[in-house]
C-alpha cells in the first residue's frame, strides 16, 4: 500500500539529489585524499622530523573533510532543500570512501584491534563532519537567495516587490 507522500515528485527528486551528493562525496574526498597523499609522500620516508611528520598526518586527516565542502559547493544548494537531510547524510556517507580508496585502509586489520577501532572511529568522525561542512555550507544565507549586485534605477524596480501596488495597465516587455 503506498502513502500520497510516495507520489510526490519532490520527494522523488530529493533522493535523486541524495544520490548526486553522495556520488559528489565520494568523488571529491577521493580527489583531494589523493592529493594529499601525493603531497604527504611515500611511506618509506619514515627519517621524518616530528614536525613534518604532525603536518603530512595533518594534512591527510583534513583533505576529505575538503572533499566535503567541495562536494557541497559543486552540488546546488537546493538539493539540501529538495533532498533535506538525505542529501546531507549522503554527502557523510560517501566522505570516508576517498580514504579507503585512496590509502588502502582495508590492509589495517592487520595492526590488530586496536588499530582497526581506531581507524573506524576515524572514518566516522570523517563521515560526521563532512556531513556537518556540507550542511553548513547549503545553509550560509548568501547561498539561498539569487541576487544581484547591480544597482536598480529609477522606474526599473519592481514595485509589487517594494511593497506598491502595481497599479493597472498591461505588465512586461510589451507595456
Amino acid at each position: 500500500m503506498t502513502s500520497p507522500a510516495d507520489d510526490d515528485p519532490g520527494r522523488r527528486r530529493g533522493w535523486r539529489w541524495a544520490v548526486l551528493a553522495l556520488l559528489a562525496g565520494v568523488a571529491a574526498s577521493t580527489l583531494t585524499t589523493a592529493l594529499a597523499a601525493a603531497v604527504a609522500g611515500r611511506q618509506s620516508d619514515l627519517a621524518l622530523q616530528p614536525v613534518e611528520l604532525a603536518l603530512r598526518v595533518a594534512l591527510l586527516l583534513i583533505a576529505p573533510c575538503i572533499g566535503a565542502v567541495l562536494a557541497a559547493v559543486v552540488v546546488p544548494a537546493r538539493s539540501a532543500a529538495g533532498g533535506g537531510w538525505p542529501a546531507v547524510a549522503a554527502v557523510g556517507l560517501g566522505v570516508p570512501v576517498g580514504p579507503l580508496l585512496v590509502l588502502r585502509l582495508d590492509q589495517v586489520r592487520e595492526y590488530g584491534v586496536p588499530s582497526a577501532l581506531l581507524t573506524l572511529g576515524v572514518l566516522l568522525a570523517w563521515g560526521l563532519v563532512g556531513a556537518a561542512l556540507a550542511a553548513g555550507w547549503w545553509a550560509r544565507p548568501g547561498r539561498r537567495v539569487e541576487r544581484t549586485d547591480l544597482p536598480l534605477g529609477p522606474g526599473l524596480a519592481d514595485p509589487v516587490e517594494a511593497g506598491g501596488d502595481p497599479g493597472p495597465g498591461p505588465r512586461g516587455p510589451a507595456a
